[in-house]
């Protein structure tokens, strides 16, 4: 069945009503009544649209269905509050689309609006290249004189400020973790020694490493994998003996 084509008027009303909701100075039933009343539309109909902005505000999953432009129109408002806002509604357009998939097949038209917003996401980004070295103002902070570390603890606020950063990260195989941990038989595979302590469940507690890092191609498989203690597993990232200078 085709979906209902709605203009945008509806979908600005019904982002004003989920905003209201949102800061408590309407009820959601009256906010589905007054939308409904005034576009001449159903009352379930408003309500769909009013939750479809709810759920992508809080992260929540929603299942009304909505078109391709609807969906771009809400997420282009949404954006309008900012990137943290953005990140919480793409990845519930996501589980929208995901639970989709079981009953309507692949949704490539949201696919591609959620594409568009990602990349969005991307450009309204910001990086404070600072924040990104830590370790280099580690090292500086070791060469100031304690008096000049002091004078800035003295006046450095005691809760951090918090960032949103994008991130790259990779989906590893559970399998290859599997087959490495079981391989090493909860020994190091680096010192040798014996897992420094177990986990709850009683499994002695390693870290699978890559020899050759993903970021680096390397390849997420048993053959690429070691098991390594903590100490080891940093070593490994940070140690004299294995780190590689810049190009």
């Amino acid at each position: 069945m085709a979906r209902a084509r709605v203009t945008p008027e509806v979908f600005s009303a019904a982002y004003e009503a989920a905003q209201q909701v949102l800061n408590g100075t309407i009820k959601l039933i009256d906010a589905q009544e007054a939308l409904a009343e005034r576009f001449g539309i159903a009352k379930r109909t408003a309500g769909g649209y009013i939750g479809c902005f709810l759920a992508m505000r809080r992260g929540s999953t929603f299942k009304t269905t909505v078109s391709a432009d609807g969906l771009r129109f809400m997420l282009g408002r949404i954006a309008e509050s900012g990137l943290g806002d953005l990140m919480i509604a793409l990845q519930s357009v996501m589980n929208h689309i995901t639970y989709l998939s079981n009953f309507t097949g692949n949704e490539p038209g949201l696919r591609r609006v959620h594409a568009e917003f990602v990349d969005k996401l991307r450009e309204m980004a910001t990086f404070d290249e600072t924040s990104l070295s830590l370790e280099q103002q580690v090292t500086n902070a070791l060469e100031d004189s304690p008096d000049t570390r002091a004078q800035r603890l003295l006046h450095a606020p005691t809760m951090p400020e918090q960032r949103v950063v994008l991130a790259r990260t990779f989906k590893r195989n559970p399998d290859v973790i599997a087959e490495a941990l079981l391989a090493a038989k909860g020994v190091c595979q680096g010192c040798g020694q014996v897992a420094p302590f177990l986990r709850p469940d009683g499994r002695p507690y390693l870290e699978v490493h890559h020899r050759k890092a993903l970021a680096e191609g390397g390849a997420d498989t048993p053959e690429n994998a070691v098991a390594l203690c903590p100490n080891c597993h940093r070593e490994r990232h940070y140690g004299a003996n294995y780190h590689q200078p810049p190009q």
